[in-house]
């Protein structure tokens, strides 16, 4: 019992730092590929 209950708490621990780094990772598509040399128009 205390071994499901240590990997419950690990599961736990991972995907709240996981989500925590894909959430800082992550970047709106206009910040993610807008460069000086490149210019997307919506025309």
């Amino acid at each position: 019992m205390n071994a499901f209950l240590a990997s419950a708490a690990v599961a736990l621990v991972l995907a709240v730092v996981a989500a925590t780094v894909l959430g800082e990772v992550n970047k709106p598509v206009d910040m993610a590929f807008s460069t000086s040399s490149a210019r997307v128009s919506h025309n």
